[in-house]
């Protein structure tokens, strides 16, 4: 699956970094999520947004889990695969252009209050493909 253009402003500076973003083929991160963790779930259509400076981001989100957290799906409200930081940018030494992301779990309750935890990182280049560091491994 590959992104969309949701909220960017394309200007003459980051249109290489929105086309390079639109390129990205987000199954394998999609898999590797779900591999890892032992789910199975939609995502939605990644979003390519843009900041202020022009920055560009990717806004991934995966439907609600919640019927797959075993007895915690008693108390939560809504549970999900999100992107925390990610960006997409110019890799300094070579040149490449890259994408980076921190892969998180986001959960509410039901009585309140909401949290989460980071599952993996993952870096995305057109050299090396996808590259995966799941947390909890050698930390």
């Amino acid at each position: 699956m590959k992104a969309i253009v949701k909220n960017a402003t394309v200007t003459d500076e980051n249109a290489p970094l929105v086309i390079f973003a639109q390129s990205i083929d987000f199954t394998e991160l999609y898999d590797h999520v779900k591999d890892f963790t032992g789910t199975n779930c939609k995502f939605q259509q990644p979003g390519v947004v843009t900041d202020r400076s022009g920055g560009v981001y990717i806004d991934i989100l995966s439907d609600d889990i919640t019927y797959q957290t075993g007895p915690f799906s008693r108390i939560l409200k809504k549970c999900q695969f999100q992107s925390d930081s990610n960006g997409v940018c110019r890799d300094r030494e070579s040149g490449e252009l890259k994408f980076w992301v921190i892969m998180s779990i986001t959960y509410s309750h039901k009585d309140g209050g909401s949290n989460g935890m980071e599952v993996c990182r993952a870096w995305y280049n057109d050299s090396e493909g996808w590259i995966f560091k799941d947390m909890g491994d050698g930390e």
